[in-house]
């Protein structure tokens, strides 16, 4: 990894415009990622426009700086010596709008940075580290790399996608370099009560009256080794909501007992025919990264997503099937 770290730090020492960008429907470590790489880019005197499609969510807004975030390709004016995608496995992950400004070529180098380990990269700069308990971990050594001093703007958006992405601490991807990057961002300025409590604390109601109907989905097969929820479009119309509340619902199967893998299947709005996407999370040995690698996605051993085209029942079924046969 110092290699690649290494590389990536001298094309940003060149580089005068860049962009950094990541996948769409963004958690806390995609924007976390982008706004500590974007500001400490800035101190060091880059032109750096940061750009999302989704925007900012809600639950997110609190993110130090998140106003800086464009969400239209409308807004990105001129040409960039660099461009990073952080988050994402490959460059196609940000949606189509960015593509289309991908290809037109106005982007001389392209930096994959990523903690996913389903998808090699070809981009010539990449950084691919599963070991990494969120991306913001990579980017926090990719800051200090280039001498940018952390600030408190730039730890509390580090913290942050290492407190998403651990669940606070508590999943398998937790581990000595967590907790030693974790304290020196408290020290640098991250406040870990207010982290806390965008995150965790701070739900609206709407996203509760949608859980309330979303609950009475669960699911419990396999001798209670796997349980799932869905959520419907309906639900959205019927308490003024929409995909971004349901983030983090998965986690309510998994906290099942004796619960290995948990599913939550989402309805995409889609014209031609029903799509489900479909988020994955495993607390045993299933590898649920392989198995969203057969349906188009991928992810992480233990949290994963993929999209699936059909009926419910169809779509369920399939996942359904694809995790027994990991089981066996």
């Amino acid at each position: 990894m110092k290699d690649e770290i290494n590389e990536i730090a001298r094309e940003v020492r060149g580089a005068e415009r860049v962009l950094v960008t990541s996948h769409e429907n963004p958690d806390s470590d995609a924007l976390g990622s982008m706004l500590a790489l974007g500001l400490g880019l800035k101190k060091l005197g880059k032109e750096v426009t940061l750009y999302n499609k989704d925007g900012v969510p809600e639950v997110l807004g609190f993110l130090p700086h998140s106003e800086l975030i464009v969400s239209s390709t409308n807004d990105i004016e001129g040409n960039f010596d660099l461009c990073f995608v952080v988050d994402c496995p490959s460059p196609d992950r940000p949606g189509e709008e960015f593509q289309k400004f991908l290809s037109s070529g106005r982007c001389s180098k392209v930096a994959i940075v990523d903690h996913h380990r389903t998808i090699s990269s070809s981009e010539n700069l990449s950084l691919l580290d599963p070991d990494a308990s969120s991306t913001g971990v990579l980017i926090y050594s990719i800051l200090k790399n280039v001498g940018v001093d952390i600030d408190s703007s730039i730890a509390e958006n580090l913290y942050t996608t290492i407190v998403g992405d651990t669940g606070s601490f508590r999943y398998s991807n937790t581990n000595s370099r967590t907790f030693s990057i974790a304290a020196e961002l408290v020290k640098a300025g991250a406040e870990p009560e207010r982290v806390s409590q965008a995150l965790y604390e701070s739900e609206p109601l709407k996203k509760l009256k949608l859980l309330g109907l979303v609950i009475p989905t669960l699911q419990v097969a396999s001798d209670n080794r796997i349980a799932s929820l869905y959520v419907e479009c309906t639900m959205y119309e019927m308490t003024g909501t929409d995909r971004e509340d349901t983030e983090g619902m998965v986690n309510i199967p998994r906290s099942i007992k004796g619960v290995e893998v948990a599913l939550l299947f989402r309805q995409e709005i889609n014209d031609s025919s029903p799509s489900w996407k479909v988020s994955l999370r495993s607390k045993g040995e299933v590898d649920v990264s392989k198995i969203a690698e057969n349906f188009g996605g991928g992810g992480h051993k233990k949290a994963a997503g993929c999209n699936i085209s059909g009926e419910l029942s169809e779509a369920m079924q399939k996942i359904y099937d694809a995790i027994n046969e990991a089981l066996r």
